[in-house]
This record gives structure tokens, sequence and C-alpha cells, in this order.
């Protein structure tokens, strides 16, 4: 019995098979594509979703009988409301000073903006006065309504 010898001369290797490469690379990929779809921040940290209830307000204040009303800052998606429906906002102006009070009958309200607040810097917070649902700014800080409007965003922390 005669035993075959190597046909490849000494030290030359034999082709590697490359599926096995092939198929990690394509089961790499289908995770890239898995983890591109996710949003990266609620993989990580998980606190970062739905933290905020999030509802921006805008009213005229020469015309208090609707409201309008939006989950995201574009007024373009707002939505017109009876005022005291959802949301009560209530103004009144005596000279310089003015009075605001927004009452939210469905979430809390943990922070709050307003656009028409003149403020002196970006780090001074608006001094709200907050009882219950509503929130209360007196000031002389005013600044010109946008398009006749003002802006009130109201954010109900969902992990308090």
């Amino acid at each position: 019995m005669t035993i075959p010898q190597r046909t490849n001369p000494k030290g030359a290797q034999a082709p590697q098979h490359t599926f096995s490469k092939t198929f990690v690379f394509l089961i790499a990929l289908a995770f890239a594509g898995f983890f591109q779809s996710c949003d990266p921040a609620a993989l990580v940290d998980t606190s970062k979703k739905q933290k905020w209830d999030n509802a921006y307000l805008w009213f005229e204040p020469g015309n208090m009988e609707s409201i309008y009303v939006s989950d995201d800052a574009n007024i373009k998606h707002a939505q017109q409301i009876p005022n005291d429906s959802e949301y009560l906002i209530e103004w009144e102006k005596s000279g310089e000073t003015y009075s605001l009070k927004v009452t939210s009958y469905n979430q809390e309200i943990d922070f709050a903006w307003f656009t028409g607040y003149d403020a002196a810097s970006s780090s001074e917070e608006i001094p709200w006065i907050k009882t219950g649902h509503s929130i209360e700014l007196v000031s002389s800080k005013l600044k010109p309504a946008e398009n006749g409007k003002y802006q009130v965003s109201i954010s109900d922390d969902l992990k308090n």
C-alpha cells in the first residue's frame, strides 16, 4: 500500500475557506443595522427615555378665549383649543407690570419657560410662584410678543 504524498511544496498553505469570515461579517452587519435603528441614549441610559412630559402653549394677550397647544415647539403643529379646557392661561397687564398665570388640569408643572420674560442673562431663572398645578409670574421684564403671540412651555418631570 502506498501513502499519497503531499502535492504542495513545503511551506505552502491550502486556500482558506472564506465561508466563516463571510458569515461573521453578515452577522456583524445585521447587528450594526439593529443598533442604528435604536435610540443610543436609551440603550445606555434608560432613564433618559420618557423623562419629561412637555406641552407648548401660545396665547394672544388681546384674545384669551382660545389658546394654541402642541407637543413640540413648532406653532405650525399647534391645535387651537378653548382657554380653560385643558389649560387655563390668565394674563393681566397694568402699566409696566404684568401677571401671567398658567394652570394645567392634566399634568404637574415642574419646569416652565415664558418667551416674553426679558432675562438679563441666559442663566437667569424665571421667578415662578408654583401652587399645585399652577405657576404664576409677576414681573415688569417683558419682551414684545412674536407675531402677536407669547409661548409658555411647561414640563412635568415623570421621574419625580
